[in-house]
């Protein structure tokens, strides 16, 4: 069995179980905790002295929120406590499963209302506690799929509810269709969605019925019109073939017909690639196949007959809309083969009128569409060689004419295409040049038109770019006045226009990139200052639309940033509430796509954080339960994807952290383990590309960590890493802050017993 297997996690995730109890019984509800933990739940407790910074009810609220089921434990004390009936009353008002269980005898009548009718698991005899507990956990278990279904979308529904019930938070396909499935399957004795959570379902039914309705009637009715245009058409020219007297002006007509039908088309197909890219929630299959329908008809008017220069154009133009929609969903062969034939018809229409500078400038902006797609695709070579002959094109133009606005911004974006393949390719010095150019264009033109705040915006967003490649290449200062300009105009720009949300979140990246600088610096104070700013714009766009998930993404990574500048500078409380903070919104984004694998490993880097500052704080029982609620989801990630490395190096990262928090718990064995699964990733990493000084490096670690872990493996271990570091050394990729350890290791060696 390989290592990592032996320790891994069940890959499902565990019931979450409240325990609602008396501070009295605070030594029973302990052994409870153990005990669950210990049959594969997760306990949610309330130990109000460690999170005294928090606001207690809603902190109960949350967990009473998130659980499963409650497990009331039934005491004299419990039912006389006002706190513990407070807890009842707010998950009976959730619709939650109870689990009663009886630590003490109590009177009937003295028990909550809610629970009277339910069976009781008796614990009040101590000799019966494990018997008891293995009682309790059958009945946990029973039916809980469907009730971990009842919290999800119980808390999906709180959440729309609490927002104000945006449709942007409402259930898309395939959640949608699963959540009706879920109500009409209850289990017989299993608690009733509450109201909130059927109203929450139906509205989301309510608003994918509407928007398939329109999107249907909007395509019914251009293709409607397109097809009665064509059909005409093809009549009349059909009358006109086989009369041959009819006159000249008929047949005109007929063509005419046709060019309007074919303009009709070309114009369909442009407006619905353009909604489509612009639309949330319309799956990519149902895109696919509209578009792919749309097309077919403008091919077939247009091979109908003789079609004029400016509806083949028309057409080209339409394909190009039609490639940059598909790339949005994911499809870039078909994205590629769209923008390619639009490249063909344009080619042919400059071969017809070479001194065209529309047509001219039309082959330059397809060339410029593949480079993009091939750029999305990883075929960085072939993106450059698209994007150059775009380039080519479009530097004749704007020579030829100075003033042209339109076609030096053309020749601006493309340089700027170019330089983003150059950084993909590493080429930071020639992304640098070709920023630049890109930069010197776009600040003649702002110049030209100071009110203009579109060009000022293009100017501040490619000098953010300079800012980026300055940095990589370890010019911070250049970087940081780069940033800072860019990052004034955009305030000055959001100032002007507060509706333009765009200037405000580039504003926000701009803040963060500062933060990034600054921290490089050793700054840790101003870059504090800069993420505030970020988390300041963030928050505010958040509000005002809480279903829009790219704002509440940026807002999540600002609260992060936040946070580990405030651990570094040991503010282990600011550090904990901000990463908190982090993860509700990770969770949700999680919660909401659970296909989003981004989001996904968002949540899982969210728990490590937390379990990272509960390390240092010592908390070795918190951080454990952290890094346990992340590992799961790496593991998912991994499993899914064996041949992403990036991956597979998280996942080597989560069981080293699994096992730095057992070590510190004094738990060497289960250490151990979490250790050896961490080094069978590395290995495998190490070995598929030797070259890498990262997992090089990492193997070296790992061994180490083991070896400390484990004497009766420590020569073969640090002998395994002595010949990793000195291979890396004769090869020349031992960092210079690394070169210590070939020595070091045959130290290590030397002074092991014999």
């Amino acid at each position: 069995m390989p290592a990592e297997a032996a320790h891994a996690p069940d890959h499902q995730p565990k019931a979450k179980i409240f325990i609602s109890y008396s501070r009295k019984d605070m030594t029973f509800a302990d052994r409870l905790e153990a005990a669950l933990k210990m049959r594969g739940f997760e306990p949610l407790i309330d130990r109000t002295e460690i999170y005294a910074f928090e606001d207690w009810w809603q902190r109960i609220q949350r967990l009473i929120g998130g659980a499963d089921t409650i497990v009331f434990v039934l005491s004299p004390d419990a039912v006389a406590s006002e706190v513990a009936l407070k807890e009842i009353a707010h998950a009976a008002s959730l619709n939650k499963r109870f689990a009663p269980i009886v630590a003490k005898r109590v009177e009937d009548g003295a028990v909550p209302e809610a629970l009277r009718r339910l069976n009781f698991i008796f614990f009040d005899d101590p000799e019966g506690f494990e018997t008891n507990a293995d009682q309790l956990a059958d009945a946990l278990t029973t039916d809980i799929g469907w009730i971990r279904q009842h919290t999800e979308f119980g808390e999906a529904a709180r959440r729309w509810n609490a927002a104000g019930r945006p449709g942007g938070l409402l259930l898309r396909s395939p959640v949608l269709e699963e959540a009706e499935r879920w109500i009409a399957s209850r289990p017989r004795g299993a608690p009733e969605p509450t109201a909130e959570t059927q109203a929450f379902v139906a509205d989301s039914r309510r608003g994918a019925t509407r928007r398939r309705n329109i999107l249907t009637g909007s395509l019914g009715a251009g293709l409607t019109i397109a097809l009665v245009l064509a059909g005409l058409a093809f009549w009349q020219r059909e009358v006109a073939v086989q009369q041959q007297h009819i006159a000249d002006q008929q047949r005109k007509r007929a063509e005419d017909t046709l060019a309007a039908a074919t303009k009709t088309a070309n114009s369909l197909v442009t407006d619905l690639a353009s909604r489509f890219r612009n639309s949330t929630g319309i799956p990519a299959a149902l895109v696919k196949d509209i578009l792919d329908r749309a097309r077919a008809l403008q091919d077939q008017l247009i091979n109908s007959g003789q079609i004029s220069p400016d509806l083949k154009r028309s057409q080209a133009y339409a394909l190009m809309e039609t490639a940059k929609s598909l790339q949005t969903i994911g499809d870039t062969v078909g994205a590629l083969t769209a923008a390619d034939q639009a490249r063909q018809i344009i080619a042919q229409l400059v071969a017809a009128n070479p001194t065209s500078g529309d047509y001219q400038r039309g082959l330059s902006l397809a060339y410029g569409e593949i480079g993009d797609i091939q750029m999305a695709q990883g075929d960085l070579a072939g993106a450059l060689k698209s994007l150059r002959d775009g380039i080519a094109i479009a530097e004749r133009l704007a020579k030829a004419s100075p003033t042209n606005a339109v076609w030096q911004t053309d020749l601006a974006d493309l340089n700027e295409s170019v330089g983003g393949a150059q950084v993909a390719q590493g080429d930071l010095a020639g992304a640098l040049v070709s920023y630049r150019a890109s930069f010197a264009i776009r600040e003649g033109l702002a110049q030209a038109a100071p009110a203009d705040a579109e060009r000022q915006g293009k100017l501040a967003m490619v000098e953010e770019k300079i800012g980026d490649a300055e940095a990589a290449q370890g010019d911070l200062d250049g970087a940081l006045k780069a940033h800072r300009d860019a990052v004034a105009t955009m305030g000055k720009l959001a100032q002007a226009d507060p509706n333009n949300s765009l200037w405000r979140v580039t504003q926000s990246v701009g803040n963060e990139r500062i933060g990034d600088i600054l921290i490089a610096k050793g700054d840790l104070a101003g870059a504090l200052q800069s993420y505030r700013a970020e988390q300041n714009i963030m928050g505010q766009l958040a509000k005002t639309d809480p279903g829009n998930s790219d704002w509440q993404r940026y807002l999540e990574i600002a609260d992060n940033k936040i946070g580990a500048v405030q651990a570094a500078q040991k503010d282990f409380a600011g550090a904990l509430k901000s990463f908190d903070e982090g993860l509700v919104i990770a969770q949700r984004l999680a919660q909401s796509d659970s296909d989003n694998a981004d989001w996904q490993h968002d949540l899982s880097i969210s728990y490590e954080r937390i379990g990272d500052v509960q390390l240092a704080q010592g908390d070795t029982s918190g951080a454990l339960k952290s890094y346990s609620d992340s590992f799961p989801i790496r593991q998912r990630l991994a499993q899914s994807a064996p041949g992403n490395t990036d991956w597979q190096r998280d996942l080597a990262v989560a069981y080293d952290k699994l096992g730095e928090a057992q070590m510190a718990q004094g738990n060497s064995a289960a250490a151990l383990k979490s250790f050896e699964a961490d080094l069978a990733i590395a290995e495998r990493l190490a070995q598929s590309n030797p070259g890498n000084a990262d997992w090089q490096r990492n193997l070296i670690v790992t061994c180490v960590k083991i070896a400390a872990a484990d004497p009766a493996q420590a020569r073969s271990l640090l002998t395994r890493a002595a010949q990793v570091a000195n291979d890396m050394k004769a090869r020349g990729i031992l960092a210079p802050s690394d070169a210590w350890m070939p020595d070091d290791l045959a130290r290590r060696i030397a002074a092991l017993p014999q």
